[in-house]
């Protein structure tokens, strides 16, 4: 708690040692709560900067006289320490979970921006150090610097606000905050409103320009080069004659299974599934034959094994479950197994997004 002999500012006494706490208070307090921009120097004067950071502490929070000074007992030295003794809804200390950054602390809702949530559990899944890094919380200014990168591999420093964050939450982003009302496993909505940030033009106004730009959809390889520098590697499906069908997949999967065991990070981008019936099939009505995921979709690869000459991958749906599909395969877990022979047959994968 902030306390003073005697009171500080505008025709206060101004004892140094009571003009040196209130700065380093007033500095403690964040700009959106009335906080100096910049910080006051902590000289133990009073001056024309300290006087008038009181008075902005005092017109930016309520109820409080714009008299520029702080009083022993009085309203304003009451509302700095109770703005002091508050935690953020957002902080470093409920960024993770136990275990580090996890891919199931992914949630998508409203956005339709699974290529890069799908991609932030991947990258998560992987190499959780990568996304701890990518993050540093200011205790001070209660705003998070998010390290990003932009489509030609630069590093973008973007700065979030607390409100920015409510806002992404308001909007149904991509954390678990929104559904459970529980500011815990926060990191996915303070990288998400970074992405968003990074796009729009004027964040003054709000960050409705930038979240329209990532929520309609995007390139896999364009959210591995945000979030890791490196756009990655695109594999695809390839068939060799020499190989035949069931050999050209091994070899896929082989491919991946490599490529998880360097600790790389992969999605799965899945798209609808090829008309394979025969003309009889047609004629009779049969369904196209469906591989239970979402068309057009993005997830997160978690693993992948060997089953006979198959591959079962399994994968990770940012929506943080798998009903309302609409393939006849739904299930609550967010998690799936699929064959990649079936994903080859019925043609509904479009290719593997693997990080460098």
């Amino acid at each position: 708690m902030v306390k003073i002999s005697a009171s500080v500012g505008q025709g206060g006494v101004n004892k140094k040692a009571d003009v040196l706490t209130i700065q380093k208070a007033l500095n403690q307090i964040p700009p959106n709560k009335g906080g100096p921009v910049p910080k006051l120097k902590e000289d133990s004067l009073v001056g024309p900067k300290t006087i008038g950071a009181i008075i902005k502490f005092q017109k930016a929070n309520s109820g409080l006289a714009h008299d520029g000074r702080v009083d022993v007992n009085g309203p304003t030295l009451a509302c700095i320490n109770k703005l002091l003794k508050s935690k953020p809804n957002f902080s470093d200390e409920n960024l993770y979970g136990p275990g580090g950054p996890s891919a199931n602390d992914i949630k998508q809702d409203a956005f339709g921006d699974c290529y890069f949530v799908a991609t932030l559990g991947a990258v998560a899944q992987q190499n959780p150090t990568m996304i701890r890094n990518a993050i540093h919380y200011d205790p001070i200014t209660q705003q998070f610097r998010v390290r990003l990168y932009d489509l030609k591999g630069q590093a973008k420093f973007i700065w979030v606000t607390q409100a920015e964050l409510e806002d992404n939450v308001k909007r149904h982003g991509g954390s678990y905050v929104d559904n459970t009302g529980k500011y815990e496993r926060t990191w996915p909505a303070v990288i998400e409103t970074a992405y968003a940030k990074m796009f729009d033009t004027n964040p003054a106004d709000g960050l409705g320009e930038g979240y329209q730009k990532i929520i309609n959809g995007g390139w896999p390889s364009d959210a591995m080069m945000a979030i890791t520098g490196n756009a990655g590697t695109k594999v695809a499906y390839i068939y060799y004659l020499k190989l035949g069908t069931v050999g050209s997949v091994a070899l896929l999967g082989a491919r991946i299974s490599t490529a998880l065991s360097q600790r790389k990070s992969v999605t799965l981008w899945s798209v609808p599934e090829k008309d394979s019936r025969s003309y009889w099939q047609k004629l009779t009505g049969a369904p196209i034959p469906q591989d239970g995921l979402v068309d057009n979709h993005v997830y997160t690869v978690l693993s992948i094994a060997r089953a006979g000459t198959d591959w079962n991958v399994t994968l990770r749906n940012p929506w943080g479950t798998n009903m309302g599909v609409g393939e006849g395969k739904d299930t609550a877990s967010a998690t799936m197994v699929v064959s990649l022979q079936s994903l080859v047959a019925t043609g509904g994968l479009e290719s593997f997004q693997v990080s460098q």
